[in-house]
């Protein structure tokens, strides 16, 4: 194994751009035995002592010509009562959110136990790449109690022994075959990916012209003239957009041909490449149900969403007030409250110069990540506010908060409780973090686990 290191700081190496690999698991499981090893000196504090390491630690290592960063994470004490406990545990999956590779950690001396399971499935909702390192196997005999962990599930295993260096430069060699290129870990900002969706008509394609500045896609009087998505690329002051353009979705029972059929599945592929969905209404027919169901598609697919109420021209002379349609649309679809409305005309101009920059507003909080702290601040005052129900003859205690994903944002919730919450509390909570963190037209995920319990229940809050 050849590799070199540079010390850096926790927080800077988290954002240094290159490729990053962060050792998981629970208090004691020798990570920090480890994170020395690759680093060639003792940079982090070892000590049998369980939960010694509580902050983030990080170093830049090079191994067989490949630099990365790796990060040292405290223990996934789980069944701990300390608010301490609570902070590492939420930095640790701040530290394997932003991951390239997770590295979870096990003592393979004391098996297989069902704490390393919980804290592995707190880990696994992060959904990055992993791969499982049993440590502590410093004799040969006891490598073959490696095997007993095939029962986590994890399908790259490691027997090794950080102490003497055995099986860790195998280790190594697997967790850099997983790395990205560093061109591909640190590019600039990537374009906001952006398309516009709909049913046949309703002005998709004048709207990309008129946002373009030119004809780039063909418009025509004749529903589905648009079969391949169109991309554009735009760049503005705020941010650089991929503007896609998609074939009109009609009703499945109205689809015809195999051409059609074909048109749409690769508008809902499109769906699900995009971050931010234009979805155009034809104002002059309202909000029907099938833009309903294409609205609960995106939402299925955690997308960000806004409404574009185009040919509001027609609309307008017709007598249609926006004040009034808004209240309409609110009322009757009222899952699509938190999604931005705005009303264009691709034919006149009216209100297209708005789109661009609203989504980029959108994608920001799509993409958004907060700091634990100002979420347990949120959290704080949202308790106070409203007093947590009481469920199945307990109270519920809500301790700590903290986001384990972005694109949407994902906000893990600690409590007392396993069961679900009721609806109205979900509700409430959603509300207060969108406003508290102006959050607009992304789906916010609430996700609860309760601490220290044999599993751990999570519960989804989705709207619009």
């Amino acid at each position: 194994m050849t590799s070199n290191v540079e010390s850096t700081g926790a927080v800077g190496a988290l954002a240094s751009g290159l490729p990053l690999v962060v050792l998981a698991g629970r208090a004691n499981a020798g990570k920090s035995t480890l994170f020395n090893r690759i680093a060639h000196y003792r940079r982090a504090i070892v000590s049998p002592v369980p939960g010694t390491t509580r902050d983030l630690n990080a170093a830049l290592v090079e191994h067989e010509g490949r630099k990365f960063t790796l990060v040292d994470s405290g223990g996934l004490e789980l069944n701990e009562r300390q608010g301490l406990t609570e902070r590492v545990v939420a930095e640790a999956l701040r530290a394997a959110a932003a991951a390239d590779v997770i590295i979870f950690v096990v003592d393979g001396r004391a098996g297989l136990n069902p704490a390393d399971q919980e804290a592995l499935g707190l880990i696994r909702e992060v959904g990055r790449p992993l791969m499982l390192a049993v440590n502590k196997l410093d004799v040969a005999g006891l490598r073959a109690q490696a095997s007993e962990f095939h029962a986590l599930g994890v399908e790259n295993i490691f027997p090794l022994s950080a102490a003497h260096g055995t099986g860790v430069a195998e280790l190594l060699d697997a967790a850099v075959a997983r790395l990205p290129s560093v061109e591909e870990s640190s590019p600039p900002p990537p374009a906001l990916r952006v398309a516009l969706l709909g049913r046949p008509n309703a002005g998709k394609s004048s709207l990309l012209n008129r946002l373009v500045g030119g004809p780039r896609a063909i418009v025509d009087a004749v529903p589905g003239t648009t079969r391949d998505p169109l991309d554009v690329r735009i760049k503005l002051p705020e941010g650089e957009i991929l503007l896609i353009d998609t074939a009109g979705i009609r009703r499945p029972a109205r689809i015809e041909g195999e051409i059609e059929h074909e048109a749409v599945r690769r508008a809902i592929e499109t769906i699900r490449r995009a971050e931010v969905l234009l979805l155009t209404v034809d104002a002059s027919e309202g909000l029907t149900d099938q833009d309903a169901r294409l609205a609960h598609l995106v939402e299925r697919e955690d997308r960000a969403l806004i409404l574009v109420v185009n040919k509001w021209d027609l609309a307008a002379a017709a007598g249609s007030r926006q004040a009034a349609f808004t209240r309409d649309l609110r009322e009757r679809f009222s899952f699509l409250e938190s999604a931005p409305l705005l009303f264009t005309s691709a034919l006149t101009g009216d209100g297209v110069t708005r789109l661009l920059p609203a989504a980029l507003v959108v994608g920001q909080s799509y993409r958004a990540q907060f700091q634990t702290a100002r979420l347990n601040q949120i959290l704080a005052a949202a308790t106070q506010a409203m007093d947590p129900p009481v469920v199945a003859g307990r109270r519920l205690k809500l301790l700590y908060v903290t986001q384990v994903a972005s694109s949407p944002p994902r906000l893990m919730f600690f409590s007392n409780l396993e069961r679900d919450l009721p609806v109205h509390y979900l509700r409430f909570l959603e509300n207060r973090f969108r406003q508290a963190l102006d959050l607009r037209g992304t789906p916010l995920r609430l996700m609860f686990r309760r601490r220290g319990g044999a599993r751990g229940a999570a519960v989804a809050a989705q709207t619009k």
